[in-house]
Order: C-alpha cells, then structure tokens, then sequence
C-alpha cells in the first residue's frame, strides 16, 4: 500500500513539473501551444456571466438583510405607539389595527424576497464553481496534450530513432486527446447554453423583487393614510378640549402646628422672620392667597427669641479645616434644594439634641418646614445669609450684595471664608460635610470631605435661595450644589 501511494505521489509531481515546464515554454516561445478561438470567447462570456451573478446575488442578501431590519424598527416603533396611545384616545382600536396591517405586509414581503427572489437566484449562482473546475480542468489537459504531442515530435527528429519509445509517446498522445476532447466538447454545449440563461433568470429575479415591493409600498401607503387620518382626528379632539384636565381652583394650605417649647434652643423660629406675639396667644398663622406665605405665631418672649438667635449663629460657626465632622446640627433646607441626609451616628447631633424631655417640643406641635415661612419677607436663607456684614473684597473686586426690589442678589460670602490667595473669579472656598448626588445635568456630585471653588452664576438674575455655583478641585466639573451640604472654610 505504501508503494502504491509513492508511486501515485510521485506520478502526480512529475505531471506537475511537466505542465510547468511546457507553460514556461509556450510563454517563451519556444514551444507552440494550440488555440481555440471560439472557446476563449465562451470562457469570457462565462468569467463576466458569473461576476454579475455574484454581485447581484450579494446586493439581494444585503437588501432583504435591510428589510428585515427595516421590519423590526417597524414592528417595535408600532408597539411603542400601542404603549403611549392612550386607551380613552380617539382611534386607539384602529391603531392596533393597523399596526397588525403592518406586521403582516412586512413579514410576507420578506418571505417573497427569500422564496421568490434569493432562494433561485442562489441556486443559479451555485452551477458556476462546478463549470469553473471543468474549465480548469479542459486548460490543464490542453496543456498535457501539447506536452505529449512535443515529446512526439522531438523523438521523431532524433538521429537515433527509437520505434518503441515512439509507440509509447503515440499512445500517449492519443490519450490526452481523447481527454481533452471530451472536456472540450461538454463545454461546447454546456458554456453558450449556460450564458443563454442570464437574461431570463435575472427578469424573472427582478419581476419578483418589484412586484413585492410593489405591493408592500402600495398596502403600507394606506396604512399610513390611516393613521394620518387617526393622529389627524386625535388633533382636532384635542383642540375641542376633549382631553383637558380638570385644574383646582387653588392649592391646598400647609398645615401649621406651634411649638410647645419657646425655650429650646433647637426651635426652628429662627428660620422665619414673623414678629413676636404677645405671651399666651396661641393662633395659627393664616395663608395668604395672593402672596403664598405662610405667618406662625409664636409663643416666645423677645428676649428668648435672641437668645435662640445668638445660639442658632454660634452652632453656625465656621470648623476648622482639620475637622470633617458636620455641624452639630443640620440646617433645615429651604424650598429650593435638597435636605442633607441625617446621620444617626454623629455625636455633634446627640450632644445637641436636649436630653430633658421637659425641654423638648412636643413633635404633634413641630411646626411644618418644608417650604420657607415667612411673615413679613418674601425669601429666607442659609443660616450664614441671615448675618449681616460689609462689603468684602475678593481678589481685588468688590462682592456682590443682595437686593431685592426686583434687583438681582449676588452670591454673598459667608463670615469665616477665606478669601486670601484665591484665584480670579474665586469668591471662596467650601468643603462637603454630606455627600450629594446630582439630580440634573446643571448639578455637581461630590462626596464627604471634597473641596468646592465656589464663583458667581454667569446670571445673577438666575440664582437660586440656597444653591451656590461651584467647581470641584479634584475634577474641575463646573455646576450647581445645595449650600447646606458644605461648609466654608
């Protein structure tokens, strides 16, 4: 078995080095080679007869790929209609309707496009590999018959002529004939009948493709139409006030309880600015419809009302740059900006918080803080905007104030900051006792313990109570930030 395969191997390299061999002859010139004139042209016919093939059988793929993407956009386009349509608008039974319609041209459009259309022109590309082969085939046993009709020739010429090696190239020679003309003369039948075929195949792929298209575009064409004329209709519904919405007439009031306290010092009445009530009066603040504020009376004296105020500044001190902790009480947020979180675990918070339940305010009596309430003024601010002071310089410019009237309010740099060596346009500088987590694309987030450049809005006019504009030294990001969330330093 061995010898078997040795000598087929090396039979077939001889062969090899032979065809070699005469080509580079023949391309030389040194040795003839036999032509076919007809058959050249026929090869040619088939060389551009199976790259149009190729090329359209390619772009049909990629088109009814297309398809069926365009199918799926369309699919779940209609399926995010069905979901924002409402059920009680006009014309929703026809929009489900109509979006079956749909489904259901698309899905028989791209079936016509790979039974009708892909499908036989597949099958008409695949007979060309197998023509190609015989063609090679026919090439390489022309060249073995003009190697064997050389052999011939050149044993004829010899001085010495030797019958029997002459015989052999004979039989030979006549073996790679009758080879090369059986390749030959398939092909003479199978190539022109082949190249007839392209004009109906290629009508007969396109008629199917348009005739498809055809359809789908007419059908979708009043699809749409329909639901032009249920978007036209949902329109005019909507124009005759159909689907308005009932409005109150006003907001409902807050509720307002009265501390039971006047003296604790962690009483909230030095966030409003309502005058003091006489001693014993207990009556609740009204509001006011046209101004929306909101007025509580008090049960105070004016000296405990300073001396909560005096306490209210000192908690408010400025901590020193060592200290991370947060103030020993939070401050309650204003309308505008988040509340810091609270933290059960801080020790500054227990110590603050009164320990004899005498002087503790009854929390059915807290008085609701969850907008500004004011009796006499229209805003209220940070602990530190409720501390007057002068104008500042900050690098060499004077600090905005705060007006009103209609004036616009400045950012106003609390007591404490330091305002020395910063950078232009640095009006202070802060540090992050809470962590915060923007809530818009105009907002910061930093965490516990990150510094903050803060600088004044690019409009003043557009400045919000409680919120201050900064930038983040670790990141630069530049943006808004809730100012109860830091502390100067």
């Amino acid at each position: 078995m061995a010898d078997i395969k040795g000598g087929l191997f090396a039979k077939t390299v001889q062969k090899h080095a032979g065809r070699a061999k005469e080509k580079i002859l023949q391309n030389l010139g040194k040795a003839d080679r036999t032509v076919d004139d007809v058959f050249d042209e026929y090869e040619i016919n088939f060389t551009r007869q199976q790259t149009n093939a190729n090329r359209l059988h390619k772009e049909v793929s990629n088109y009814l790929r297309c398809c069926r993407a365009l199918h799926g956009a369309s699919k779940s386009l209609y399926e995010t209609l069905g979901e924002v349509y409402e059920p009680e608008w006009v014309g929703h039974e026809l929009l489900y309707a109509q979006a079956q319609n749909s489904d259901m041209l698309w899905t028989d459009f791209c079936h016509k496009l790979q039974d009708q259309t892909l499908a036989p022109l597949t099958a008409y590309v695949q007979q060309f590999p197998d023509i190609r082969k015989k063609i090679d085939k026919r090439g390489r046993k022309l060249v073995d018959y003009d190697s064997q009709r050389h052999q011939l020739e050149n044993l004829q010429r010899a001085r010495s002529r030797d019958e029997y090696k002459i015989a052999r190239a004979r039989d030979a020679l006549e073996s790679a004939r009758v080879t090369y003309e059986a390749l030959n003369k398939e092909l003479y039948d199978e190539l022109p009948q082949l190249y007839d075929q392209r004009i109906p195949n290629i009508a007969a792929h396109l008629q199917t493709l348009f005739a498809a298209e055809a359809t789908v575009m007419a059908e979708s064409s009043k699809v749409a139409k329909e639901l032009e004329a249920i978007a036209d209709k949902l329109s005019k519904e909507c124009a005759k006030g159909t689907y308005k919405v009932k409005r109150a007439a006003a907001p409902r009031p807050l509720s307002v309880i009265e501390p039971s306290s006047p003296h604790n010092a962690n009483s909230p009445s030095m966030w409003y600015d309502g005058g003091v009530e006489e001693e014993g009066s207990n009556s609740h603040g009204a509001l006011e419809g046209s101004e929306g504020t909101l007025d509580i009376t008090k049960t105070t004296t004016e000296e405990d009302n300073v001396e909560n105020s005096i306490e209210a500044k000192e908690s408010y001190k400025p901590l020193p740059d060592s200290e991370e902790a947060p103030p020993t009480s939070s401050p309650p947020p204003v309308s505008s900006s988040p509340e810091p979180p609270s933290d059960n675990n801080n020790p500054s918070t227990d110590e603050a918080a009164p320990t004899d339940s005498s002087t503790q305010p009854d929390n059915n009596n807290r008085p609701t803080i969850s907008a500004p309430v004011t009796q006499n003024k229209e805003e209220t601010g940070r602990p530190y905007e409720e501390i007057e002071f002068e104008d500042k310089k900050v690098n060499g410019t004077v600090a905005p104030q705060a007006r009103t009237n209609g004036e616009v309010i400045g950012t106003k740099i609390p007591p404490g900051a330091t305002t020395d060596g910063l950078p232009s346009g640095i009006l202070y500088r802060v540090r992050a006792t809470y962590k915060y987590t923007r809530e818009d694309v105009d907002e910061i987030s930093f965490e516990v313990g990150e510094v903050i450049q803060v600088v004044e809005y690019e409009d003043p006019e557009e400045q919000e109570e409680g919120w201050l504009t900064g930038i983040k030294e670790s990141t630069s990001e530049k943006g808004l930030f809730p100012a109860n969330f830091t502390r100067p330093i």
